[in-house]
């Protein structure tokens, strides 16, 4: 029997479009620093290995963020710490576009680092808290409003491009608007902090961290996710330009294809999950991505290698929302901590995407190397009968209607 939901309170209302606020100012910073690269690059004159030690300070920063974070989430709730996360994020965005020397961005790049990935996992905790207590699925939603922040961010860049604005310029007044925005919606939050609550018969969180077998299997998902979304992001033009012989100017079109589909598919992924629950959904998804993916890779064609790309973006877009939302069921009492694990594990796939493809295609050809990322949809598919398992009585992952304030049992 489906239990009643009432509908939600204001209060809530309020503090969902707080949190989406908090996603789309993520989705802006990140793309608006990605879609400059090039130009700081050229700016400061850095060589390709300069350039990647730079970016690997920022993806160390990230993870350090990510991992330490989560137990102060847990200790002091989620207002407060996303508010300080968001400005210090969006400020942080001046340091890269002013950098006069590769040191300096180094440091600026760390400090961007450690406060995004501060960012991400106290943004998410909130949105799995918040979705735990709304009365009906939300979770991808937010993901949604990241997706076309990315979007917004990436616009926002190729026009300063166009009009010849500085990063230097740019920044500062990007970065302002994002730090008042941010601070408007931790004032949004400040009625109704989301954060988990805590009861003495409540789980104390995941024990072993990472180690621990459900966060790892929910982290081994994300990893899988991210990973395809990073070699996407790299290789998709490289593939579509020397593997499918598309013309030069045609291949960024792959990404962005890859991209819609993404935010299309996740702004409708709260409704598919209400209509098939979450464990058939994400089966759906990851052999839906896999099939498209594979029949693009096969086809040869550049029609058919962008409707492949679309599709596996589409089918990927609902699954890492539906992982943060199962391990805040499991870990009711510790979300912060639970989600920042399998954040820190999805990470290190978004990191390793693109050297792994590069590796295997300079073995095997970039296409068989492409084709690593079906194998991994296969595998996350069936990993999501185990976490359905995980629910007694149930045949959907947490997050199917339930009474508010119910919270399945971490230990099944």
């Amino acid at each position: 029997m489906t239990p009643t939901w009432s509908p939600p309170t204001r209060r809530l209302r309020t503090a969902r479009w707080a949190v989406s606020g908090y996603f789309f100012i993520n989705g802006v910073a990140f793309s608006s620093w990605v879609a400059r690269i090039p130009d700081i690059k050229q700016r400061l004159h850095l060589s390709d290995g300069m350039l990647g030690l730079a970016l690997l300070v920022a993806a160390a920063g990230t993870v350090v963020g990510l991992s330490v974070i989560g137990r102060y989430l847990d200790r002091f709730g989620g207002q407060g710490i996303n508010k300080v996360a968001a400005v210090a994020v969006a400020l942080g965005l001046i340091g890269p576009g002013v950098a006069p020397n590769l040191m300096v961005l180094m440091v600026a790049l760390l400090f961007f680092g450690v406060a995004g990935g501060a960012y991400n996992a106290a943004m998410n905790a909130q949105a799995v808290a918040l979705d735990r207590v709304y009365g009906r699925q939300i979770i991808t939603s937010f993901h949604a409003v990241y997706s076309v922040g990315g979007l917004v961010g990436s616009a926002l860049g190729i026009l300063a491009v166009r009009l010849h604005i500085e990063p230097a310029t740019a920044f500062p007044l990007i970065a302002g608007v994002l730090a008042v925005s941010a601070w408007m919606c931790g004032r949004g939050l400040g009625a109704s902090d989301a954060s988990p609550s805590y009861s003495p018969q409540a789980d104390k969180g995941p024990r072993g961290g990472v180690l621990n077998p459900r966060i790892a299997l929910l982290g081994a998902c994300c990893f899988a996710c991210l990973l395809a979304e990073g070699a996407i992001a790299d290789w998709s033009a490289v593939y579509l330009r020397e593997g499918v012989g598309v013309a030069a100017a045609v291949a960024p079109a792959g990404f962005m294809v890859f991209s819609v589909a993404m935010a299309v598919g996740r702004i409708v992924g709260d409704s598919l999950a209400a209509w098939a629950g979450s464990a058939r959904l994400v089966a759906g998804c990851a052999l839906g991505s896999g099939v498209g993916l594979a029949a693009g890779l096969l086809s040869h064609h550049e029609v058919g290698a962008l409707l492949g790309l679309g599709v596996f973006g589409a089918g990927l877009s609902c699954i890492t929302p539906q992982m943060f939302k199962t391990v805040g069921e499991q870990f009711p009492a510790a979300t912060g901590s639970a989600v920042a694990s399998v954040a820190t594990i999805g990470y290190v796939g978004l990191l390793s995407g693109p050297p792994v493809i590069g590796l295997l295609a300079h073995v095997l050809g970039l296409p068989q190397a492409l084709g690593l990322l079906v194998l991994l949809m296969a595998l996350v598919a069936l990993a999501s009968r185990t976490i359905g398992s995980w629910h007694t009585g149930r045949t959907t992952m947490a997050g199917d209607v339930g009474q508010p304030g119910e919270n399945p049992s971490p230990n099944g």
